[in-house]
């Protein structure tokens, strides 16, 4: 929606601050859109609510009057409400500050209006004879401390104002953030057609938002000492790029780069500068997230396996995995993989709450999560979340059977959940929605395209993101013993094969043509890829047996239904997620149950 659906007027709390424009807004209300919100609370005092509100097209940071909390918490105040600023006072300490004296709630719940909203700080330090506090030169009574803690740091005189990381974009030049490294990468070597060198990257946080920092080869050997992780820095004259979301798990729309003009001084007053922000998503909401999103989800943890030693396949180094199980009262259970020193020093009770910000959301055998080498875990964090967690596990929880996104290997009670016919599926028109559709099926296959079973992968492990995972990308045959990938730019002398199979599967009500990838595969072949290769080339009959034995099998299918576009014409796609037995003494008890329904 835009600003002026909600009633907000764009360009209203710079006016508000003008001397030209002041006059078209003293003593009116204004409508104004919650940016961020914080609750301050020092020891034997009341709390306060602190903001930064937006027009759509400026913001400004506030201060609510402790008389208006009960009304806040009784009426759905929250992050992007939509607020009546009804009687307010502006004064200016280090920056701009409203008082807020009196509002009303007007939307509690909407959508964020703006991504990029300048601070009026910024406008104004930029246009200071239009200034109206400065020229009002507005008295402000600080407390003795928080007037001590200013003396003692300033930002540095020639870093521009201070920016909330919200607010960074490139048409802003002059800005300076307080930002905390809330996560530091390792150094890591690049090398592509242009040359080679070095690189490294941070994450800075503050209460309005996280952006991403990289920095190369000199640059990076300067910085990578000075930034230490949990540490807040006064940061100035870095490069604004647009973010690459394939190389990142934040939802900044920029980034920076930390260059040769780049300005970072360690900053002391950290009190104002959170250590952790969450964005949770419930579990219940997973399934319907896309393959590989980053999340950030909390949950009381229910259970925890043993930490297991494994061999990479394609290099042969060891590493460490664990597996723990997180419930949350959406009543829905799932597993987070964590991994090597996190998994090895893991000790944390069962019944405690953990949160994880920066989990990949898996694909593999239904869906898992997996904490990402920038991902953090949190035990017992101090947010609203966790302690309504603890209460209902404490109270309930604890006794309740839970759904759960994995798919066993065999279809017990959690395969009958959204399963349906083919035909209704399609009457459904399952797969045309702006998110992945989800279904179970008991379905037989019914024909193999045995043509083209499996291509040559690439077996080169490979940096995304933060993440290191294998290429699997197809390698060219350049001769009879030379496969390269050309991405990699790496030569095998012999492929790595990986299944890509397409199907039919068929019920009593109709027929789809699925795709099945490498492990579900595997699970039904009961074959890697490489032998069944092998098998076709030198022993079709062999092979024609295997795939023979299957036809007209019937297996439980977890479906992922998607749209996509094939010779410019919209079609729906349907990938196994996840393929299993038929447990059939379940299968028994849910048909006699369906049976009683109609008799």
């Amino acid at each position: 929606m835009q600003p002026q659906d909600y009633g907000i007027v764009p360009g209203s709390l710079k006016e508000l601050l003008s001397v030209k424009d002041n006059h078209k807004w003293q003593g009116k209300p204004i409508v104004a859109q919650v940016q961020n919100s914080k609750i301050l609370q020092e020891q034997n005092t009341d709390k306060k609510y602190r903001l930064i509100v937006s027009d759509g097209a400026y913001s400004i940071h506030a201060v609510v009057d402790q008389n208006n909390n009960n009304y806040l918490e009784s009426n759905g105040f929250s992050r992007f409400s939509i607020i009546l600023l009804k009687s307010y006072t502006i004064a200016k300490t280090k920056k701009r500050v409203m008082i807020i004296n009196d509002l009303e709630v007007k939307v509690p719940k909407a959508d964020k209006i703006s991504e990029n909203a300048v601070p009026c700080d910024t406008y104004y330090d930029q246009n200071p004879a239009d200034d109206l506090v400065a020229q009002a030169n507005a008295k402000v009574v600080r407390q003795p401390q928080q007037q001590q803690q200013q003396q003692q740091q300033q930002p540095p005189a020639n870093h521009g104002p201070i920016c909330p990381i919200e607010s960074i974009s490139p048409f802003s030049n002059r800005w300076t953030i307080k930002a905390r490294v809330s996560y530091k990468g390792d150094m890591r070597r690049w090398s592509n057609q242009r040359g080679e060198g070095r690189l490294f990257n941070v994450n800075f946080l503050d209460e309005s938002d996280e952006i991403r920092a990289t920095s190369f080869n000199e640059d990076a050997d300067k910085f990578f000492e000075l930034l230490q992780e949990d540490k807040v820095y006064y940061v100035t004259k870095a490069r604004v790029v647009p973010s690459k979301p394939n190389f990142s798990n934040l939802s900044h729309t920029y980034e920076l780069n930390l260059g040769r003009d780049t300005q970072i001084t360690e900053c002391f007053d950290t009190a104002d500068v959170p250590k952790i922000n969450f964005n949770f998503t419930k579990l219940n909401q997973i399934e319907s997230v896309e393959a590989n999103s980053i999340l950030d989800v909390i949950g009381v943890l229910k259970n925890v396996n043993n930490c297991e030693e494994m061999t990479a396949k394609s290099t042969g180094k060891p590493f460490q995995k664990r597996n723990v199980t997180i419930v949350d009262n959406s009543n829905y259970a799932i597993d987070v993989t964590l991994w090597n020193k996190v998994a090895e020093e893991f000790n944390v009770p069962t019944g405690s709450v953990l949160a994880f910000k920066g989990v990949k959301a898996n694909d593999f055998g239904g869906r898992s999560l997996s904490l990402t080498p920038a991902g953090n875990m949190v035990l017992n964090p101090d947010v609203n979340e966790s302690y309504s967690l603890k209460g209902w596990y404490d109270s309930e929880g604890i006794n309740e059977s839970f759904q759960t996104l994995k798919v066993e290997k065999s279809a017990g009670n959690s395969f009958l959940n959204d399963r349906k016919s083919i035909l209704q599926v399609q009457d459904e028109n399952l797969g045309k929605n702006e998110k992945p559709d989800y279904f179970n099926t008991k379905a037989c296959i019914n024909y193999f395209k045995t043509s083209n079973i499996a291509y040559p992968a690439c077996i080169n492990e490979v940096q995304r993101g933060e993440n290191v995972t294998t290429c699997n990308r197809k390698i060219i045959e350049e001769n009879e013993s030379t496969w390269r990938c050309e991405k990699c730019n790496i030569t095998y002398n012999q492929p790595h094969y990986r299944y890509i199979i397409n199907c039919s599967i068929t019920d009593h009500t109709g027929q789809i043509w699925v795709t099945l990838f490498d492990a579900d595969a595997e699970r039904i072949f009961k074959k890697s890829a490489d032998e069944m290769v092998n098998l076709k080339a030198n022993d079709e009959h062999a092979f024609n047996q295997i795939t023979n034995n299957l036809i007209m099998n019937e297996y439980g299918f977890r479906i992922k239904a998607t749209q996509d576009s094939f010779n410019n014409e919209l079609r729906i796609r349907f990938t196994v997620a996840g393929i299993f037995d038929i447990d059939y003494n379940t299968e028994s008890e849910f048909l006699a149950k369906q049976l009683e329904s109609v008799l």
